[in-house]
């Protein structure tokens, strides 16, 4: 089964730059047609992760987001990516004075975390789990 999850941002050049040059995975700028707004895209296995501008989710669903500015635009969500190895994200964080969450360390279960918001307030748990230390 694939599975797509849209999100609202306020900026995709500043999502693109934490997702794709901070985290480093892989975000592809699409244009869907003529005439269309760019989006970000993520992909991880069968998932997909579309970003796209509130102002044009806004225009398109206006009765689908009438109430959104009630609420930060990340409240409720959270993304959650495996990685093989969390050092040079820790480093990429580090380098760009970005506060984490938590870092956690279960040696018990042979799984590290981060834990992190992105530019719009996504929570995002970035795991590196078994095969020893990384």
């Amino acid at each position: 089964m694939d599975f797509t999850l849209t999100l609202a941002v306020e900026d995709l050049d500043r999502t693109a730059f934490f997702y794709g040059e901070i985290l480093g995975l892989p975000i592809e700028t699409r244009i869907p047609g003529p005439g269309h707004p760019p989006l970000l895209l993520l992909r991880r296995g069968d998932a997909t992760v579309l970003f796209r501008p509130l102002e044009v989710l806004e225009a398109r669903h206006p009765a689908l987001f009438q109430n959104l500015s009630r609420h930060p635009l990340g409240v409720g969500a959270t993304l959650e990516f495996t990685l093989p190895d969390l050092r040079p994200l820790l480093r990429a964080v580090e380098r760009h004075q970005l506060q984490p969450l938590y870092e956690l360390e279960d040696g018990e279960h042979d799984r590290e975390e981060l834990w992190l918001h992105d530019p719009d307030g996504y929570l995002v748990i970035l795991t590196r789990e078994g095969k020893g230390k990384a």
